[in-house]
């Protein structure tokens, strides 16, 4: 992971590879895949995931729980109105945006938000 320093005021920044999600030890192709199976949408994750990576998939789904109105207000009008679980966010989000990556690149480009949480990363500099 690349890291660069500011002279003049002493903060560094992390610039993370496009597969990998802020602060989560998971790939965007898992965190998908293993989305996917929560949502039942799918076969799932191919390998299976091993022990550790099975608890980072589900911490990320629990946080994913806490999020779906903020996100489904965020989406707005890119996804039907009527959606009563998270699943079903979960699956009109894959019908409608696409891929986990689609839907990082389009909140952190137009909403400076992400999946899992609003974080200091995606915010402009003061």
């Amino acid at each position: 992971m690349q890291r660069f320093l500011c002279l003049p005021c002493g903060h560094t920044v992390s610039v993370l590879p496009a597969n990998r999600l802020p602060y989560r030890p998971l790939e965007v192709e898992r965190l998908q895949g293993g989305f996917d199976a929560q949502a039942e949408v799918g076969t799932g994750l191919d390998p299976p995931p091993e022990p550790i990576e099975a608890g980072c998939l589900q911490r990320a789904w629990n946080r994913f729980l806490t999020r779906v109105k903020v996100l489904q207000d965020t989406f707005g009008q890119i996804l039907p109105a009527e959606l009563h679980t998270a699943q079903q966010f979960w699956q009109e989000l894959r019908r409608g945006v696409g891929s986990a990556e689609s839907m990082l690149r389009f909140l952190a480009r137009h909403c400076k938000r992400s999946l899992l949480g609003d974080y200091a990363c995606l915010r402009p500099a003061p």
